[in-house]
């Protein structure tokens, strides 16, 4: 049967509009978390040299052999205190319930529970011939991933700190090298920030899927099964639709910012801790 050039016309266009819902949907959406304007809520005249937000909007800085924790609206929860802690070392919290700290320069993986409490201290060293420079978190807290910058291959630690799953050697699928900064577990995906690079995600087996190349990335969040992260100029989220990235022009002027689901933190020109509500 043949269909008139009216017809077809109309198709095209019922096509298009159809298509155009369906990126304005996806835009409106992933805003969704963050279409109020953010609201000063709290200044902490501290100057960390790091400090992170959990999706329960957990507030943490790091300081010289100190981080401390704080409520989501600013107020001093907890601190813990450790030699290994210095200016590299990594915050992993997926939520409240599990904080670790990762101190690479004495090989140290720390776990703490939901006040602070050390769990266990994991020497590096013992785990194997690894060279770990990046450490993540799964999204139940039950076991660990690690990133072995000397076989270039993610492991999974059990509970026992056993190897429940090696890769294969990463660079040999991806075509380069990576250095991780930052993994993050959600759902069945696994994200592995390479500022240099992009995102890469993996299944929570290890297995390869796909490069989101988006350079210079200060953190990564996952929420609500969205992906949001921070550069020096502000937040953005990532469509996976249009394959672009979208700014949220209502940032406020700080540096490494860092989201939680209903706040973030930065720091300001003066280098003191500001949080904001959105």
């Amino acid at each position: 049967m043949k269909t008139s050039v009216h017809t077809r016309k109309y198709f095209a266009a019922s096509v298009g509009a159809r298509r155009w819902k369906v990126l304005l949907l996806s835009f409106l959406l992933s805003f969704s978390a963050m279409a109020n304007q953010p609201q000063w809520l709290k200044t902490i005249e501290k100057k960390p040299f790091k400090l992170f937000v959990n999706t329960t909007n957990d507030i943490y800085l790091l300081q010289k052999g100190m981080m401390e924790r704080y409520n989501p609206d600013g107020t001093f929860f907890q601190n813990y205190g450790s030699i290994y802690i210095d200016e590299r070392t990594q915050i992993i919290s997926v939520n409240s319930f599990k904080t670790i700290l990762f101190a690479p320069d004495f090989g140290k993986i720390i776990q703490l529970d939901n006040r602070l409490r050390e769990i266990d201290v994991i020497d590096a060293y013992n785990l194997g011939t690894y060279i770990i420079t990046c450490v993540g978190s799964s999204y139940d807290n039950n076991f660990l991933w690690l990133w072995d910058a000397g076989t270039q291959r993610l492991i999974k630690l059990d509970k026992d700190n056993q190897p429940a799953f090696v890769s294969n050697t990463l660079s040999l699928w991806i075509g380069k090298s990576l250095q991780p900064v930052q993994m993050i577990e959600s759902g069945i995906l696994l994200y592995v920030l390479d500022r240099e690079n992009g995102i890469y995600i993996f299944d929570n087996q290890g297995n390869y899927m796909k490069n989101i190349p988006v350079k210079h990335i200060y953190a990564i969040k996952i929420i609500d099964d969205r992906l949001y992260y921070t550069k020096e100029d502000g937040l953005y989220s990532y469509d996976p639709i249009t394959f672009s990235e979208i700014k949220y022009t209502a940032t406020p002027p700080l540096k490494k910012i860092q989201i939680g689901k209903t706040v973030l933190a930065g720091v300001n020109a003066d280098g003191w801790v500001e949080i904001w509500k959105f």
